[in-house]
């Protein structure tokens, strides 16, 4: 079996991108970006919609991925990236969950 990697990217959690530096850094094109920004599924930190925190940047990588793979317009990106953020929180929810239990039930 064997393992590419296609890309890397090292995020600072404290940094705030501007729309800019999201369009360059996810590859996604600023048209679509603009409409999932728009859909709510890629949030901005502030009012005007021109600053994004690392967590608007994984969104917008992630549509990328998808948008390229499986060729998804903006409607069906937010609506999978929005399952994809509640699959996340329920498996929080399950390994939180999981740590409270004692070990011979699990």
């Amino acid at each position: 079996m064997n393992i590419e990697i296609s890309e890397a990217l090292w995020l600072d959690i404290s940094k705030i991108y501007t729309l800019t530096e999201i369009t360059e850094l996810s590859g996604l094109p600023l048209t679509l970006l603009n409409q999932l920004i728009e859909l709510d599924a890629i949030p901005a930190c502030d009012d005007i919609g021109s600053a994004f925190d690392t967590k608007a940047l994984e969104r917008a990588c992630a549509a990328r991925r998808l948008h390229h793979d499986l060729e998804l317009d903006a409607g069906a990106l937010a609506l999978v990236l929005q399952l994809l953020s509640r699959v996340r929180e329920l498996e929080g929810e399950i390994h939180s969950l999981q740590a409270r239990l004692p070990q011979h039930l699990l």
